[in-house]
């Protein structure tokens, strides 16, 4: 509990940067809808792409998982993707160094999916309590992820928020609520990927 109290209390304290966040994020994939609306080209292109990714590239064993019908395997496969891959190795640990970073990679992130999901064909009520509740679950993961990186640029400038006069001891007080809160955001992917697997198995 005392670490469930911790992240809380974290949120609380810079609650208008999460909130930043989360409108960086959402925002980010609206302005992907509208793109993608607009430029149909660039939505059918994008789209072929992911496809060929996810039959034969890197994703397709995560598909293949999914596609067998076990959703506890799926549901491994996709977090041990979202979490370790997609938040924790090309994400949050290069922004230890250079914390904008999660910025440029969750905003792209967002952007295209917000281009692929604007041209969407053959909309079913299954497909969209799947694809939208996969969305807000995954979304709000990246958004503490995005949360805990912003505030080691916020050590950075003003270490006085975290009780120090010196930056290199913010930024390690920062780097420290940093871990705790990616615990929290491995917790929601986690929760995302079983919702995920299971809409794909259940849904589909």
């Amino acid at each position: 509990m005392g670490l469930i109290s911790d992240i809380i209390e974290i949120v609380k304290k810079d609650k208008e940067l999460f909130l930043a966040s989360n409108v960086f994020m959402f925002g980010f994939f609206l302005l992907g809808m509208i793109v993608g609306t607009a430029f149909p080209g660039i939505h059918d292109a994008l789209e072929n792409l992911i496809g060929q990714t996810l039959q034969s590239g890197t994703l397709s064993p995560i598909v293949e998982t999914v596609q067998s019908g076990d959703i506890v395997l799926g549901a491994l496969f996709i977090f041990a993707w979202n979490y370790f891959v997609a938040t924790i190795l090309t994400a949050s640990l290069p922004s230890l160094v250079f914390p904008p970073w999660i910025l440029i990679k969750f905003g792209a992130s967002s952007f295209v999916a917000g281009i692929v999901f604007a041209g969407r064909g053959g909309v079913t009520v299954g497909w969209l309590v799947g694809t939208i509740g996969t969305l807000l679950l995954e979304f709000e993961g990246y958004v503490v992820a995005i949360f805990a990186s912003m505030r080691l640029l916020e050590a950075a400038i003003w270490p006085q928020r975290f009780g120090e006069t010196s930056r290199p001891k913010a930024y390690v007080k920062a780097i420290v609520d940093n871990a705790k809160l990616l615990l929290a955001a491995g917790a929601i992917l986690l929760v995302a990927a079983l919702y995920e697997a299971a809409a794909i198995i259940l849904l589909r």
